[in-house]
C-alpha cells in the first residue's frame, strides 16, 4: 500500500483572506518503516512568469519568479519513520500583504501547503493541497477611490476635401472603486455633427489587463481580456446630442486590483466604451480605469440597498397554482352612495395625473440579468468553490456551479454533512457559506410533528368511536 496523506482543513473551500489563520490537520498513513532525514510542512506563495518568442534565427526565452511567502515546520526529526496513521495539527498565518491568487496566460500567484518526506537517497515524497488567497482591499481607506473619472475625445470621420463635422464624446464614472457583483454606473455624451453618418450603438465592456514582468531578460508582456459585455443600441442621429445613462454588473468571479507596481504578475481593470460608427470608420474609444476591491464604498453602499428588489414575473402555470393556494377573498361589503362617490372623485384625481418617469425607464441590466434569480441569490447562501490549480481566481459565478463542482472534484451532497472528514469540528466556513442543512432539518422536523399530530388525532377518533 503505498503512502498516502489527506489535508483536513478548517473549511471545505480552502478561500481564505490575507492576515488570516489557516487551522486544520494533516493525516499521514505509511506502511511500513521509512529511514528520513525529516518530515516538514510547509507554506508556499509565489508568482511565476514564462513565455517564448520566435524570430527568424533563434528563440527568446522569458521567465521570472518572485517569492512571497515560505514556512517550514519540522514535524519529525528522527531517523526511523515508524508505520501507522501519524497527525499533524496544523495553525499556519498568511501575511496581511500576500497578493490575490491569479492566473494569466504567461503566469500565475499561487500557494499551497505541502508536506515533505525527505529521504536520506531516492526522491523525496511530496503531498500538496492548494489553497487560494484573497488580499483585502477597503475601498474606504483610500479617497481617490471615491472621485468621478471621465474620459473625452473628438473624432472625424473624414478627411479633406470630404470632411465632415466632428463627433465629442465624453464618459463619466461617479467613482473609480466598485466590487464584484456591483452594478457601475456610467454615463456617456455625444455630440454628433456629422451630416452624413449616425452613431449606430454603444459597446461597454469591462476588460482585464494583465502585466507580465520577466527577469531574464527583463521584458514587459501584455495581456487583455474581455470579463462581460453590453450593448445599446440606441442610435444618436447625424447633426444631433444624445446622453445614455446605464449600469454594468463587475461579475462575481473577478480578483481584486493589484496596487504594488513591484509584483511581476500586475493586473488592473478599464470601463471601455466603443462608438459604433458602421461603415468603414474605426470606432471610437472612450476608456477609464476602475480599481476592483473587496469592500465597497459607502455612499455606493447606501444608494445601492435603499433600491427595491425585483420581483419576479410568474409563469400561467405558476400563476395557476399561485391562484389555487391563495385563500378566497373575504366579502366586500355594499358601500354606501358617499363612499363610492369619493372613491370615483379620488380616482379621476389620480388618472388626470401626468405619468410618472420612473415607470418609463428601461429596465437597468441587474433587472435583466439576476431578476429571474433574484430570490435564490438572496435566500441562499452562496457557495465559493476553488478551481485553480484546484482553485478559482476568485468566487465563482451562480449560473456555472455545476462547471465549478466539476472542476474542484466536490459533490452537492457533501455539504448536507456537517463533520468534516471524520473529525469532530463542523468543517464549516462561515465566510464562504451558510448551513444549507437548516431548512431541510426544520422541513423534516415539521413533517415529522404533522405525522404525529395526524397519528393522535386517529388515536382520538377511534376512542371516541369506541
Amino acid at each position: 500500500m503505498p503512502t498516502t496523506c489527506v489535508f483536513q482543513l478548517d473549511r471545505l473551500n480552502p478561500v481564505y483572506n490575507s492576515g488570516e489563520y489557516i487551522s486544520g490537520r494533516i493525516l499521514l498513513r505509511t506502511d511500513k518503516v521509512k529511514r528520513v532525514n525529516a518530515v516538514y510542512v510547509t507554506l508556499e506563495g509565489e508568482a511565476k512568469v514564462q513565455w517564448s518568442m520566435s524570430g527568424k534565427s533563434e528563440t527568446s526565452n522569458y521567465s521570472g519568479h518572485q517569492q512571497y511567502l515560505h514556512t517550514r515546520t519540522n514535524v519529525f526529526d528522527n531517523s526511523l519513520f515508524r508505520a501507522g496513521v501519524h497527525v499533524y495539527v496544523l495553525t499556519l498565518r498568511i501575511p496581511p500583504d500576500c497578493p490575490s491568487s491569479c492566473k494569466g496566460p504567461y503566469g500565475y500567484i499561487a500557494y499551497n501547503i505541502s508536506l515533505t518526506i525527505d529521504k536520506p537517497w531516492g526522491f523525496d515524497e511530496v503531498f500538496r493541497k492548494p489553497i487560494m488567497v484573497v488580499q483585502t482591499l477597503d475601498l474606504n481607506y483610500n479617497s481617490e477611490f471615491a472621485l468621478p473619472v471621465k474620459d473625452e475625445n473628438i473624432k472625424y470621420l473624414c478627411h479633406w476635401p470630404c470632411v465632415s463635422g466632428p463627433i465629442s464624446s465624453s464618459l463619466a464614472l461617479p467613482a473609480s472603486g466598485f466590487t464584484p457583483l456591483q452594478e457601475v454606473p456610467f454615463t456617456v455624451e455625444i455630440d454628433n455633427q456629422s451630416p452624413h453618418y449616425d452613431i449606430i450603438a454603444l459597446e461597454v465592456s469591462i476588460k482585464q489587463h494583465f502585466v507580465f514582468l520577466s527577469r531574464k531578460p527583463v521584458k514587459r508582456n501584455f495581456y487583455t481580456k474581455t470579463l462581460c459585455k453590453e450593448t445599446i443600441t440606441d442610435r444618436t442621429l447625424r447633426l444631433s446630442k444624445r446622453m445614455y445613462e446605464s449600469s454594468i454588473v463587475v461579475p462575481m468571479d473577478t480578483p481584486r486590483s493589484t496596487l504594488n507596481p513591484n509584483y511581476i504578475v500586475f493586473l488592473h481593470y478599464t470601463l471601455q466604451v466603443k462608438l459604433k460608427t458602421g461603415y468603414f470608420h474605426y470606432d471610437t474609444d472612450l476608456s477609464v480605469p476602475i480599481v476592483v476591491g473587496t469592500t465597497p464604498l459607502q455612499h455606493l453602499q447606501a444608494s445601492a440597498s435603499t433600491r427595491q428588489p425585483a420581483r419576479r414575473t410568474p409563469t400561467p402555470e405558476r400563476q395557476r397554482l399561485i391562484e389555487r393556494v391563495q385563500p378566497r377573498p373575504a366579502t366586500v361589503e355594499e358601500e354606501t352612495p358617499q363612499e363610492a362617490a369619493a372613491e370615483e372623485i379620488h380616482q379621476t384625481m389620480e388618472d388626470d395625473e401626468p405619468p410618472s418617469y420612473d415607470s418609463c425607464l428601461p429596465p437597468s441590466f441587474s433587472f435583466a440579468t439576476l431578476a429571474g434569480s433574484q430570490q435564490t441569490l438572496e435566500s441562499q447562501p452562496r457557495i465559493h468553490l476553488p478551481k485553480f490549480p484546484g482553485f478559482s481566481t476568485l468566487l465563482g459565478t451562480a449560473p456555472a456551479h455545476e462547471q465549478i463542482l466539476e472542476d474542484s472534484g466536490l459533490d452537492m451532497h457533501y455539504y448536507r454533512s456537517y463533520g468534516s472528514l471524520d473529525t469532530d469540528h463542523t468543517g464549516r466556513s462561515l465566510d464562504t457559506f451558510g448551513s444549507l442543512c437548516g431548512p431541510l432539518s426544520e422541513q423534516s422536523e415539521a413533517e415529522q410533528q404533522e405525522q404525529r399530530l395526524d397519528a393522535t388525532a386517529q388515536v382520538h377518533q377511534a376512542e371516541h368511536q369506541f
